[in-house]
């Protein structure tokens, strides 16, 4: 690479912000996009700034006690991914903190990065059309605000959080050894064990970093082990090749992901419109069913409708417990309820599930071009595609399970009114409708299974605990709304003409294009399976892109003095040279900056503080100079956090922009060989060039941090900016690297507009 790319210049960095936080700062993480500072802290918090500390939001962990392991800024998005220590990622929308997804992936996390393609996928196949122009065919999902008070406020359309022609993968290190690739941060496409290839313990390494090459062909992961920092090069064709197929994959997972996610909170509507109002009425009629035998709830009943007498216990219930007021109070509850699940169901319901049948559709016919798709895929849509059938199926059932139960709820309230006035000895009004004679046999079957609801609610109470309070459920809705079969299938139609057709042709009973309809499974268990069979469509990428990763090179650099010293590793990709850049901070007096291009092929320079050049008495009054911390600041320069000892014991803290044009100059060529060994136990022998660190410190470069002790720094190369935390990690300093004068100040104020005045701060120049 020339030389003449880059440039040295001075370090005119200046110091616009310093605050004393109450928290310990954990990450630091620049937005490459925005002039916004994300902030992990030792509570599990995430904290977002501006510029000049106005805080943007702060966000709770999900559960109590973890710890932040992770962030990282979708590139070019307003997406921010969160990693914890429980192995969950979350996905949020920085406009508004709302999450957009989460997963987890069952271990400890230990770094997070996300990769983006350097340039858009090229379209070479007729699928990405059809993929996109989905709403030329599909109606919008109705809104579930206009039919439920509970319903959440939430966007289910997923695909407006990223480009859809650039192609982006999340990387997650975990503790356990593991490398998981996600396409857009929602599609899972690889799961990487570095150990069991490396023959690593899972007790004995950490992952330090893994990132990808931005052609996505080669993954780089550094690990911890022992004395040992080992750079590991892997290498895949299938994410290069298939490129295109797995972006056009992604967008159809994310429209089948925003859908089931609305079914999902469709069917939290039903529950909740549900339980709200039987509540009550439930819990009337158990404590009346508790005080009566056995079998002797429908006899009472069936006693008033046939022969118009009441028990004194059901006369009690009727005129104390049940009341006139109350009776009407919970018919028109009923009522209304049920209305609120009937639109809940023939609209919002049914069409989300014809909308995932559409997209298993036409996965399914991006899975018959089989030179795309099929390598990725294989035939695993037929198992969702009938489950979603069944699934339509049953909301079609659950639909007329509601009309007979409001018919039949209606007619039941109908006669109880009529029946409690007559016991008042009160005369009916006027307007008060008669119960006709079908009437009085629907409410005649209605009011026999009283005594099979209650025995079966028993049963079932009884056998997950005795303590508990049995149940008596009174309507046949709620089985449908629960996580097990039906107590109550609906009775079979024996005036059904296409049952008949099925019955007297067993051919068109087995034939595969026909549905089943599983009569005894609820809504939430079709659901359920559902949801798991589209998992498993998905599932198949992971295993095939990750089977496709070869190891190709390591660098391993081995050195004595670990000791306690918190190992550092960055890395860029430089696009234009198609190559990928590391540096790594082993000890506090070894840097190694490493190149990898894309045949695998290392070069490396180790630098690291020997005798200082005599003939520079600027260096003499530094200090000895070691290493603090490094990330890469932009393509021409690395920052360095360095920290300086006297002779007196006095220690002060720098800056330093290092450039890295004189650094291509210096890297050479390391043997190519699987195992690739740069030793430098105790500052020995390496087979890779050792240069003083002291002779690339040219004047300008240093800055030194006054009255700050510095722990670590966060660099932001596009926005210009750096942060720095003390070695106590409770305070922080924003510098603009890229002051302007004071008179352009005064005529731009659009980054002062982005913010809110930190006057209150305290600023230091």
């Amino acid at each position: 690479m020339s030389s003449s790319k880059y440039s040295s210049g001075r370090n005119p960095m200046k110091q616009i912000g310093n605050k004393n936080v109450g928290y310990r700062v954990d990450i630091l993480k620049w937005s490459e996009k925005m002039d916004l500072l994300a902030i992990g802290n030792d509570k599990g918090e995430v904290i977002l700034h501006r510029l000049k500390w106005q805080k943007v939001w702060q966000l709770p962990p999900p559960e109590e006690g973890l710890l932040v392991r992770g962030i990282a800024w979708r590139p070019l998005e307003k997406v921010m991914a969160i990693a914890y220590s429980n192995g969950t990622v979350i996905l949020i929308n920085i406009e508004n903190k709302e999450e957009i997804y989460n997963f987890n992936v069952k271990s400890d996390i230990t770094c997070m990065n996300w990769t983006e393609n350097s340039k858009e996928v090229s379209v070479n196949d007729t699928s990405g059309d059809a993929i996109n122009n989905y709403t030329t065919f599909l109606p919008p999902l109705p809104s579930l605000n206009s039919l439920s008070s509970t319903a959440k406020s939430c966007e289910y359309n997923t695909l407006k959080f990223y480009s859809k022609q650039i192609l982006n993968l999340l990387i997650i290190g975990s503790s356990n050894g593991h490398v998981n690739l996600s396409v857009f941060g929602m599609l899972s496409c690889c799961e990487l064990d570095v150990f069991q290839t490396l023959k690593i313990h899972p007790d004995e390494g950490t992952i330090k970093e893994a990132k990808m090459s931005s052609n996505f062909k080669q993954l780089f992961v550094v690990v911890q082990r022992g004395g040992w920092l080992e750079l590991v090069v892997f290498e895949n064709d299938i994410l290069q090749r298939y490129s295109t197929s797995l972006l056009n994959l992604a967008i159809k997972h994310a429209h089948i992901l925003g859908t089931m996610t609305y079914i999902s909170d469709t069917i939290e509507c039903i529950v909740e419109a549900w339980e709200t109002v039987l509540l009550e009425m439930d819990n009337k009629l158990t404590k009346y069913a508790n005080s009566q035998t056995e079998g002797s709830i429908s006899a009472d009943f069936l006693e008033l409708l046939m022969f118009g007498s009441t028990s004194p216990a059901l006369e009690q219930f009727l005129l104390r417990d049940l009341t006139e007021k109350g009776l009407k109070k919970l018919g028109n509850s009923i009522e209304l309820s049920y209305s609120t699940i009937q639109k809940l169901v023939v609209k919002p319901l049914h069409t989300a599930i014809s909308s995932v049948f559409y997209h298993l559709n036409s996965l399914q016919g991006m899975i018959s071009n089989a030179y795309y798709y099929k390598p990725l895929l294989g035939d695993v849509t037929n198992e969702a595609l009938i489950n979603c059938g069944s699934f339509l199926i049953k909301a079609y059932e659950l639909q007329q399970t509601i009309d007979t139960s409001t018919r039949d709820f209606k007619i039941f309230f109908r006669w109880l009114y009529i029946v409690i006035v007559r016991l008042m000895d009160e005369t009916l009004s006027e307007d008060s409708s008669s119960v006709t004679q079908q009437e009085i046999n629907y409410l005649a079957e209605f009011l026999n299974n009283f005594d099979a609801n209650y025995h079966e609610s028993m049963e079932e109470e009884n056998s997950i605990s005795e303590h508990k309070k049995r149940k008596f459920n009174l309507e046949r809705v709620g089985q449908y709304l629960e996580d097990k079969p039906l107590v109550f299938p609906p009775k079979e139609d024996v005036s059904n003409q296409w049952t008949k057709l099925q019955e007297e042709n067993e051919c068109l009973k087995a034939c595969p294009l026909i549905f089943p309809h599983n009569e005894n499974s609820s809504l939430v268990q079709q659901h359920h399976q559902l949801k798991s069979s589209i998992e498993r469509i998905f599932e198949k990428p992971v295993s095939v892109i990750g089977q496709d990763f070869k190891q190709k090179s390591m660098l391993s650099l081995r050195n004595d003095s670990l000791d306690d010293f918190q190992q550092t590793v960055t890395q860029m990709n430089v696009e234009d040279c198609n190559v990928s850049l590391f540096a790594m901070l082993d000890s506090d007096n070894s840097l190694v900056i490493t190149e990898c291009n894309p045949s695998s092929m290392i070069r490396s320079v180790r630098l690291r503080f020997q005798e200082k050049p005599y003939f520079d008495a600027r260096l003499s009054a530094l200090g000895d100079l070691t290493f603090k911390h490094i990330q890469f600041y932009n393509r021409e320069t690395l920052s360095v956090l360095l920290r300086a000892r006297t002779s007196e014991g006095r220690s002060s803290s720098y800056f330093m922009q290092l450039p890295l044009d004189r650094i291509w100059e210096l890297l050479e060529a390391v043997p190519f060989v699987s195992n690739q060994i740069v030793s430098d136990a105790n500052g020995g022998g390496s087979c890779c060039r050792v240069v003083n660190a002291y002779t690339l410190i040219e004047e300008g470069l240093l800055k030194l941090l006054e009255g700050m002790d510095a722990g670590k720094i966060a660099v932001s190369g596009s926005r210009n900016m750096a942060s720095v935390v003390s070695e106590s990690q409770r305070t922080i300093r924003i510098y603009d690297m890229d002051p302007q004068e004071e008179e352009d100040d005064l005529l731009d104020t659009s980054r002062d507009n982005s913010s809110l005045d930190n006057s209150k701060e305290s600023i230091q120049s």
